[in-house]
């Protein structure tokens, strides 16, 4: 079954539908054969007193399938007006989107509905009747929820843009994923150099462990990396091109060239122009393996330059600031996430941690395995809540993000510099390296002091004392590491001045455990150590000498837990978080509470929704107040407790 005898089986089911909903006005259902004044052809238009819906359906192997696509929007919408019809939709048989063309603004805001469809199918599949009467369902209710709002009785609820920015990329990332993967396993079998050279990026600069066992997996998950982290470069260089003169327009190949080779000298011309407009971003705009990897077929570009294309209606400024981060956790398969300890962190019980560990807003904040920048972009925003009259500059000076994946780095720095797109010092201090080679005032990185100056004086950040480190770690077992992974954490252990690590820690240690020790050598004193982790350590073997080095180390405030949440994307552990302030007097540390909590409702719902961050802060702090207040043993509607004084603890656990 082609397209078009699809359309012509909706059109029947639809029609049937119309008929049984007299109030509707629905005189008839059909596909067009040509749209007015047009060679086109509408695929589906309903027909009431005049035209009331037009609609396009590609089905999901067409060469140009997505619905939120520009030019099968803009052929949506050109055929309505062209039938004199406000409503139109767009369709790939699994997703519908309506789309209001009275709406200002650009094709992709004129959204205002959707309607799931089902799942995934080959087009053979249409032609077995069950299939059909199963889709004839969806398509059906679908009538029925989009007939109130074209008929005018009901108004459409509306699609944020951050909703449709995270769709439409999720369904034009497929096409480019795709061909970089099919590209990478032709290559890795016919050139060993270049599956040498893969595996070695997938290793050192991923941090993933190669299993010649799992090249498929691996491809796949390359393929998918390569195409976010590199659209997100697009993203961002669009960002600054619109805040600055300057940056010419991203552009690629016109068609019919699909030659790759120029495609990639055209764009990486572009990307070093970026850098030395902007003076930095050497993160984001450097020509590396990324980038080649994304042009590493001709039949690569038309799908880029597609993106290219839909980027331009897209304002990143405007996106909110996990958007980046939870299109990352859509990307990467729920048990590829636990594999490699990889987990978006809820935006809600990192305010929470912050609210503890930042009590004021002010002070130097420190994620070690940054990921995304989920911990560093809400500690920004605690501070442009509470110390309104900090800089955009200065507070990007009081934040530190380290993570050993390009990848990463990439989104956390995108996260940060988007807060305020400009180019005069506007750098976010993330650093692409291992967090066990770095030690307490070491070089972290360089940055230009002044973009506009020529030459360029270069000043060199080294890493100051933390208020706080914060951050969720990964959850890996030792063993799952590399060798040089393995190295790096044992020179941990024995070391440290205020805060000594301990000799050694059983073989059965996580992973996790390493960023406590390493971490607090970057404390001020008093500094916070405010980490979500795997709750095991708390009664297992491995978790004794790190349970004995907080008591000796720090004041520990809390320990929470959630009953109503998982608190990071497929959580398969049950997670804890700890908020430990560093201490250096016993006296102080034996007569200090400790307070054993379990929520029983979500963060959100206890804090509420509200309209400003400050605002939002503020319930946060009033949260953080009720957990700090607690004593003694309790129950409540919001959460179980159990206060006792860090020398109780001690007692309690040499038993």
């Amino acid at each position: 079954m082609n397209e078009w005898g699809f359309a012509a089986e909706v059109s029947k089911w639809w029609e049937q539908t119309a008929a049984a909903n007299p109030a509707w006005r629905f005189h008839k259902v059909k596909v067009e054969e040509h749209v007015p004044g047009s060679r086109q052809r509408s695929d589906l238009i309903i027909q009431g007193d005049q035209a009331a819906l037009c609609g396009e359906i590609r089905l999901p192997d067409h060469a140009n399938p997505s619905p939120l696509d520009f030019e099968n929007l803009r052929d949506a919408v050109s055929k309505a007006l062209a039938h004199g019809c406000r409503w139109a939709f767009t369709s790939d048989a699994k997703s519908l989107y309506l789309i209001d063309t009275l709406q200002t603004g650009s094709l992709i805001t004129k959204i205002v509905h959707k309607e799931v469809l089902g799942e995934a199918f080959l087009r053979e599949e249409l032609d077995d009747p069950i299939v059909l009467t199963r889709m004839s369902k969806a398509w059906v209710s679908a009538l029925h929820d989009l007939a109130p709002i074209i008929t005018g009785l009901s108004k459409p609820a509306g699609m944020a843009p951050d909703e449709l920015f995270v769709e439409a990329l999720r369904e034009l990332m497929t096409a480019p994923v795709a061909a970089i993967r099919d590209a990478m396993h032709a290559q890795r079998a016919s050139n060993p150099a270049f599956q040498g050279a893969l595996i070695q990026w997938m290793v050192d600069e991923q941090g993933w462990t190669h299993d010649p066992a799992k090249w498929e997996a691996e491809v796949n998950r390359a393929a998918k990396l390569t195409a976010y982290v590199f659209v997100t470069r697009l993203l961002f260089y669009e960002a600054l091109r619109r805040s600055k003169s300057g940056l010419e327009a991203l552009s690629l190949p016109a068609p019919p060239s699909t030659n790759s080779k120029l495609a990639a000298q055209m764009l990486s011309f572009q990307f070093e122009e970026a850098r030395r407009i902007s003076g930095d971003y050497e993160t984001l705009f450097s020509w590396d393996r990324v980038s080649q990897y994304a042009f590493i077929a001709d039949n690569c570009v038309p799908f880029w330059r597609r993106m290219v294309e839909h980027i331009e209606h897209f304002d990143l400024s405007t996106i909110d600031h996990d958007i980046l981060g939870r299109l990352f956790e859509r990307l990467i398969e729920p048990n590829e996430r636990y594999e490699w300890g990889q987990h978006y962190t809820s935006s809600d019980v990192v305010d929470l941690m912050l609210s503890f560990a930042l009590p004021n807003g002010g002070g130097n904040v420190l994620d070690p395995a940054a990921g995304g920048g989920t911990f560093l972009v809400r500690a920004y925003t605690r501070k442009k809540a509470l110390c309104p009259t900090q800089s955009h500059q200065d507070r990007l000076t009081e934040l530190f993000g380290v993570d050993v994946s390009h990848f990463a780095a990439t989104i956390a720095t995108v996260n940060l510099a988007a807060k305020q797109l400009e180019f005069e010092n506007n750098y976010p201090r993330v650093a692409t390296k291992s967090f066990f080679s770095i030690e307490p005032g070491d070089k972290f990185m360089q940055l230009p002091l002044d973009a506009s100056a020529e030459p360029r004086e270069i000043v060199t950040i080294a890493l100051p004392a933390m208020r706080a480190v914060v951050g969720n770690p990964p959850y890996i077992r030792i063993h799952k590491l590399g060798k040089e992974r393995q190295a790096e954490v044992a020179g941990v252990l024995g070391k440290g001045s205020r805060v000594r690590s301990p000799q050694k820690l059983p073989k059965s240690a996580n992973y996790h455990v390493y960023f406590w020790f390493h971490g607090a050598q970057f404390l001020e004193p008093g500094g916070y150590l405010a980490l979500l982790t795997s709750g095991e350590w708390l009664d297992s073997d491995y978790g004794a000498p790190l349970q004995e080095w907080l008591l000796n180390n720090f004041a520990i405030e809390a320990f929470i837990e959630s009953g109503a949440e998982a608190w990071f994307s497929e959580a398969r552990v049950g997670t804890v978080v700890t908020i430990a302030r560093q201490c250096s007097d016993k006296a102080t540390r034996d007569e200090n509470t400790v307070r054993f909590v379990t929520l029983r409702k979500t963060v959100r719902n206890l804090i509420g929704l509200h309209d400003s961050a400050i605002e939002h802060m503020g319930a946060v702090d009033r949260l953080r107040d009720r957990i700090l207040a607690l004593s003694g043993d309790g129950e409540g509607a919001d959460m179980d407790w159990s206060a006792v004084s860090q020398r109780q603890l001690r007692v309690l656990g040499a038993k």
